[in-house]
């Protein structure tokens, strides 16, 4: 495992679907964690991360997790690799 993008999300967010979308059209491994029957465990998941929001996306590498933030966040943290899609992104067109 090189990277891969954890997304703490509600199935029914927008922010969390635009941020599978994003990552998903630039070929970019996640896994997304359903939250919407727990709200105990999204309530942990916000303190841990101290993130306040859904999405909450994490990096998870070989030397370990770094936080993202949430779909904002990650359109920054993906900024090179939009430029590489040079308009061809529907994701960043629709936004």
């Amino acid at each position: 495992m090189n990277m891969v993008y954890l997304v703490y999300g509600i199935t029914d967010c927008p922010a969390c679907l635009r941020a599978q979308a994003l990552l998903m059209e630039l070929e970019i491994e996640y896994v997304f964690i359903e939250t919407d029957f727990s709200p105990s465990y999204r309530d942990s998941i916000k303190k841990e991360f101290d993130f306040h929001s859904f999405p909450i996306l994490v990096r998870v590498t070989k030397e370990g997790e770094t936080l993202i933030g949430g779909y904002d966040d990650l359109l920054e943290a993906v900024s090179g690799d939009l430029e590489d899609l040079t308009g061809s992104c529907s994701i960043i067109k629709n936004k």
